[in-house]
């Protein structure tokens, strides 16, 4: 479930930043993407993988007809806050409407696809512990480097986002821009230990429901319940990093171009179509 999580949220950001022919065709091929994603993860046997084809056509039939005008709107809502330079407001207005859509998805996943987890053998959940140890290797490996090391690689990958957004930034913008990032705090650590008290409380899960009636509840409170106890200590380190990087985002638009600001527009409008392209494929 972790895996559909992330593959989810990647999907909505491919959309986001992704090129107009890729992010039209990954979504097309989404199913396929998932399924591949999930064999990996638990080494599905065959009559798994049949019962999985199934029911993501399911979902993403449930998704193309119930998430993608909300897709569309958000990013017509985007568009219009970049114009005129985005607040602080609105940016976590705009972040948690992302939030929003990547737990719908996730709830309906889990009412979709979590009679699966009753079919899984001890086996195959190792097989995902495996696959869950092998993605915290980058999480890992960030932990381990210097306090400026850190800096700099969180610094970098914030100002290469927001250049994808906006356009290319002059030299004094970029020493500016960059400067203001890096008062951003750093997330990872709290975010890790969330993820991992996540993780561990799935496999939990998922052991208990091995050969039993799934507990869709459970797996919900699992992944999207804010009263777990991983849940409440993470979220006001959440939301202080959000609210940070929002007026970090809100006083770097501020010293943007309108040729800037229509650079990001005009990719939002584009994408907005993609989107309303999407919808009407179903």
């Amino acid at each position: 479930m972790n895996t559909t999580r992330n593959f989810f949220l990647a999907t909505a950001l491919l959309l986001l930043l992704g090129s107009c022919s890729l992010a039209g065709m990954a979504y097309n091929k989404a199913p396929y993407f998932v399924a591949s994603e999930l064999e990996d993860a638990f080494d599905l046997d065959q009559a798994q993988l049949d019962q999985l084809d199934s029911r993501l056509q399911q979902f993403f039939a449930w998704h193309r007809e119930e998430e993608l005008t909300r897709y569309r709107e958000f990013l017509e809502r985007a568009a219009v806050a970049t114009a005129d330079g985005i607040t602080a407001a609105e940016f976590l207005s705009l972040q948690k409407n992302i939030t929003d859509a990547r737990d719908r998805s996730l709830e309906k996943a889990i009412d979709s696809l979590g009679d699966l987890a009753v079919s899984l053998t001890p086996q195959q959940i190792e097989s995902y512990e495996q696959y869950h140890r092998e993605g915290s290797e980058e999480f890992l490996d960030y932990l381990e480097k210097s306090a400026q090391q850190r800096e700099i690689y969180r610094v970098e990958r914030a100002y290469s986002r927001l250049e994808s957004w906006f356009g290319d930034f002059d030299y004094f913008l970029e020493q500016k821009i960059n400067a203001r990032l890096r008062t951003v705090p750093d997330i990872y650590q709290p975010w890790f230990e969330f993820r991992e008290q996540r993780h561990q409380a799935l496999v939990r899960a998922l052991r208990d429901n091995t050969g039993k009636t799934v507990d869709r509840q459970r797996l919900k409170a699992v992944m999207l319940d804010p009263d777990t106890d991983y849940a409440r200590a993470f979220e006001p380190v959440r939301q202080a990093y959000w609210r940070e990087y929002a007026a970090a985002v809100e006083e770097i638009s501020s010293w943007l171009s309108d040729r800037h600001r229509q650079h990001a527009v005009t990719r939002l409008q584009k994408y907005a179509g993609i989107v309303d392209s999407l919808a009407g494929q179903g």
